[in-house]
């Protein structure tokens, strides 16, 4: 059973007396709880109404809760030098994770009926992540961002933010100890010691927002440690902010000036792009001046109905705060799920206005019958401790069962990822993919290969390594790397690297047949999203940083033949091209010594091709538009470089010039434009006769 943490001060056997005197009162904000409720109505109007625009309410969100967590444990440390742990833990189990449960819950099970069977893995590995609290690094590492709602957006990622402050919850009774520790160890209060604390870690979270902005603006939204500074700036106004005393005269003005900084905020910036930097100081300092323009308790002031405070403490935003909670759960899971149905007709403001009213309906539910009722019981006297310890440990047995049962089956569901050849083993005249393009021999009563379980995990075995560059400008990303070949032949005839992005890496398999059987040595040098191009001088990213460092990474590796994409299909509108500045990069893989392979583009389409097929679509329906090519092939125009040759494989996705989702009983897509191993193998005969003709020297034997 937890126990309560002792006194850090073995000397300490009574309250300790360092500057009790200034800590925060303990005092009901009415007008902190009615900001509140407009805080979270904000974020849902905004999600409904505003395209995607951020009004900054998940700020004020984080700022309220380190406001209201600093002043209960500051008040509890500094009274007795010890937190009661398991009393802490209890009303975070019954207030946080309790609504928090039931909404995973309902939305998993929703999900798991309404969505297509390929998101069905991501979304129990959110759920799992939602319940754990660390939602926002699950949304990293799935590379997804804060974005406007779209069909395919996770009905789990507004939970983010309460990932952040869940791991706020955790680490602030620590800062709150370290505070008790140091305080009786110096001559400063433990006000000002707690504050000093909180000042450095907003300063370290302030720096981290202001340079991983710069380099990911979709990460930097997320972190918890980018949005640390945001929950401490809430804790100083705790601590200082009953000391901030303005002209009574100025109250009104600064009150009503505050409420016109957070009620403008989303209309005003675009949050998605400018938070949680310095931008995000508009909505907190609102929230600041609301709470210092607050009359003192009691006062004849405090009950004049002109001011923003008094506005607040009205029983509209009251009612509003008490449901806030549970108004943010369910509105965006309902909203996505409205999505879902929708479709490509987006939200209509008739779907909104529907959403909004469900949600403030299940909102009202969820504190009516979860929250007031949970509330009452800790307020129960007898018996206390044993019904904590109930409590905590059912708590426990919630995240335990709910994490092992979300990993089981996302275990038990996805196929496993195989190293090695994605065929292997399996029947070719079944499953004959390109090749039923030259003989129909493929049975038409079979279910295609492989599964739409788990279809996006199934990448390349180079992409499961840290060889590959992922897309975007995180640190390091920059750099080449070279995902060496396991079985490279000791005296290779050739060696061949697949280079560019991720639509080189996606012929790996392909490759790697070849390379065992003419003995070629096959390396992949890959950045996501990182075709060969000009550079961008003015505002170099870190594909133009890859770009520049590839020719030295050529001359140490000195392969016979770069293979990478000669032109590009757009995923939404427009027409094949080559990018512009190409011809410069081809020019200086020629000059380096290599031969080059440019390969026309494969096609893309706009949607997710397993998610419409698992949907009910068929093969034609799911598969990218022909129209996206160019009518003649782009390289044919071209004067191309001394030894560089190019290779047109599009009869082999799009045989008579329509695209196919399916062929020979094979999945041609693992999402909207990345080919699976499975198709790409069974191309291996055709790409190799197409080499032959277009570069007879590849297999020639090395000279002597």
């Amino acid at each position: 059973m937890p126990r309560p943490v002792p006194a850090l001060d073995a000397r300490a056997t009574g309250p300790f007396e360092s500057g009790t005197g200034s800590l925060p009162e303990r005092r009901h904000r009415p007008e902190l709880h009615g900001l509140r409720g407009l805080a979270i109505a904000g974020v849902v109007l905004f999600h409904l109404f505003g395209a995607g625009r951020v009004s900054g309410g998940i700020d004020i969100f984080l700022a309220i809760s380190g406001f209201l967590f600093t002043a209960m444990l500051l008040r509890e440390a500094g009274s007795t030098g010890k937190i009661d742990l398991l009393r802490y833990f209890v009303r975070l189990a019954k207030r946080i994770l309790a609504p928090a449960a039931l909404v995973i819950a309902v939305t998993t099970t929703a999900g798991l009926i309404l969505l297509p069977l390929t998101r069905h893995a991501q979304l129990v590995t959110e759920a799992r992540a939602s319940l754990l609290y660390f939602e926002n690094f699950e949304l990293i590492r799935s590379q997804l961002s804060y974005e406007a709602a779209g069909a395919e957006t996770s009905p789990f990622q507004h939970f983010w933010s309460l990932s952040v402050q869940g791991q706020f919850y955790l680490i602030w009774p620590a800062v709150a100890l370290l505070a008790v520790w140091w305080a009786r160890r110096s001559r400063f209060s433990l006000t000002a010691t707690m504050a000093t604390l909180i000042m450095l870690l907003m300063i370290a979270s302030f720096a981290a927002a202001l340079l991983v902005q710069q380099q990911n603006q979709a990460e930097a939204y997320l972190l918890t440690q980018t949005r640390i500074w945001e929950l401490g700036f809430g804790g100083l106004l705790a601590l200082f902010g009953a000391r901030l005393v303005i002209p009574r005269a100025a109250r009104t003005a600064a009150g009503w000036l505050g409420l016109g900084l957070v009620i403008s905020c989303g209309f005003v910036l675009d949050g998605a792009a400018l938070f949680p930097g310095p931008w995000a100081l508009w909505p907190l300092m609102g929230m600041a001046l609301i709470l210092v323009s607050t009359a003192p308790s009691g006062s004849d002031e405090q009950r004049r109905p002109v001011s923003a405070a008094a506005l607040l403490s009205t029983t509209p935003f009251t009612r509003l705060g008490d449901i806030a909670y549970g108004l943010f759960l369910w509105h965006w899971p309902l909203l996505i799920f409205t999505l879902e149905f929708r479709g490509d007709s987006g939200l209509r403001p008739t779907d909104a206005v529907i959403v909004l009213a469900l949600s403030l309906l299940l909102g009202w539910a969820t504190h009516r019958f979860i929250e007031q009722p949970l509330a009452r019981s800790s307020s129960a006297e007898n018996p206390a401790r044993p019904r904590r310890a109930m409590t905590l440990a059912l708590a426990a047995s919630t995240l335990v069962v709910g994490g092992l049962g979300a990993t089981a089956y996302v275990q038990v569901t996805t196929d496993p990822q195989q190293d090695g050849l994605a065929m292997a083993g399996v029947d070719r005249k079944l499953y004959p993919g390109a090749d039923i393009i030259q003989a129909e021999n493929a049975a038409h009563d079979v279910e295609f290969y492989p599964e739409l379980g788990g279809i996006s995990r199934r990448v390349p075995e180079y992409a499961r390594t840290d060889c590959h560059q992922p897309t975007g400008d995180q640190p390091g990303s920059g750099e080449v790397l070279v995902c060496e070949d396991p079985a490279q032949p000791e005296n290779p005839a050739k060696t061949i690297m697949l280079a560019g992005g991720s639509h080189a890496g996606h012929w790996h398999n392909a490759w790697i047949i070849l390379a065992e059987k003419h003995d070629w040595e096959v390396l992949v040098a890959t950045k996501g999203g990182c075709v060969f191009r000009g550079l961008d001088t003015e505002d170099p990213n870190t594909c133009d940083e890859w770009l520049a460092g590839f020719p030295e990474v050529l001359t140490e590796h000195q392969p016979d033949l770069v293979v990478t994409p000669g032109t590009t299909i757009p995923q939404d509108t427009g027409t094949e091209s080559i990018h512009e500045g190409a011809e410069e990069q081809w020019q200086a893989i020629t000059d380096a010594g290599s031969e080059l392979l440019l390969l026309r583009g494969t096609p893309r389409q706009e949607h997710n091709v397993p998610d419409c097929l698992a949907e009910g679509g068929d093969e034609l329906d799911c598969a990218p538009d022909y129209g996206k090519y160019a009518e003649v092939n782009p390289l044919e125009d071209l004067d191309l470089p001394e030894n560089t040759y190019s290779l047109d494989l599009t009869e082999h996705f799009c045989p008579d010039r329509q695209c196919s989702a399916v062929i020979g009983n094979v999945l041609v897509y693992r999402d909207s434009h990345h080919l699976t191993n499975e198709y790409v193998e069974t191309m291996v005969p055709h790409l190799e006769r197409e080499l032959r003709e277009s570069v007879p020297g590849l297999f020639s034997a090395p000279a002597s």
